[in-house]
């Protein structure tokens, strides 16, 4: 079999042609490695060893560029190889990432934690929900969730307590419990949020509670003065987070109206 043409593609690629009709990429290294050059030629058996060859360095250079981008784990590898190449070239070409430290479990875990910790509000319960879909060993996921638990302190927690805050309309008791069932989403638990402070004076719901008394006073009362209806303005407004005794005065203060 011999080698009748070698077309330069784009990437550092180039298209082989033999002499009977077939043709196959390689990388620039596996052309010098394995002198893949117009008019070379090559016996049956030499030539099944030099196409495996090139599968592996195919594979590899293409995992290479593949962590370029940004970290990897391990089965985000082996599912991104899996496209293209079969068991053996994604075994020997994991196993080759991993003795050059491209790939470490153990590393993808620290960088996912600390870009967590650095650029969002999640806690160490996405940490470990995020290493799982991974599947990166139980060991180094309690070990990182660890890491992370011991670096969230009372500032963060209360800094993220703070921007919600600015963006919460409705009662001050609504926005504690919303937050807390929000954080718990984020993956924190108790004891961080025994870490945030709250203070009744931080935050005025006055101008929240009278457009929300307005709303449901329009929807419940305007039309029925009943009890029944009184009834239904309250419990929606008591589901809002309202106190009873705010909203009773309020209710109060309309009923002398019209005495």
């Amino acid at each position: 079999m011999q080698i009748v043409k070698v077309v330069e593609q784009k990437g550092g690629m180039f298209k082989i042609v033999m002499d009977n009709g077939d043709s196959f990429k390689a990388h620039e290294e596996s052309l010098v490695r394995y002198r893949l050059m117009k008019g070379a030629e090559f016996d049956e058996a030499e030539y099944g060893r030099i196409m495996q060859a090139i599968q592996y360095d195919r594979a590899y250079v293409d995992a290479l560029k593949h962590i370029s981008y940004k970290l990897r784990s391990i089965s985000e590898m082996r599912e991104y190889l899996s496209e293209d190449y079969g068991p053996d070239v994604i075994s020997e070409t994991i196993h080759r990432l991993k003795g050059e430290g491209y790939l470490n479990d153990s590393h993808y875990a620290e960088a996912l934690k600390n870009t967590m910790l650095n650029t969002s509000d999640k806690g160490p319960g996405s940490l470990v929900r995020e290493l799982k879909k991974h599947q990166i060993d139980q060991d180094i996921i309690m070990r990182t969730a660890d890491a992370f638990d011991s670096e969230i302190d009372n500032e963060r927690m209360n800094r993220i307590k703070a921007r919600e805050l600015k963006k919460h309309r409705g009662a001050y008791r609504q926005f504690r419990m919303k937050l807390h069932e929000k954080l718990y989403q984020k993956g924190y638990n108790k004891d961080h949020m025994d870490m945030i402070t709250f203070d009744d004076d931080e935050f005025d719901e006055t101008s929240h509670f009278e457009k929300d008394f307005e709303k449901y006073y329009n929807k419940h009362m305007k039309m029925d003065g009943s009890y029944a209806a009184r009834q239904k303005l309250v419990q929606a407004l008591m589901r809002r987070g309202y106190n009873y005794d705010m909203i009773q005065e309020k209710l109060g203060g309309i009923d002398d109206e019209f005495i």
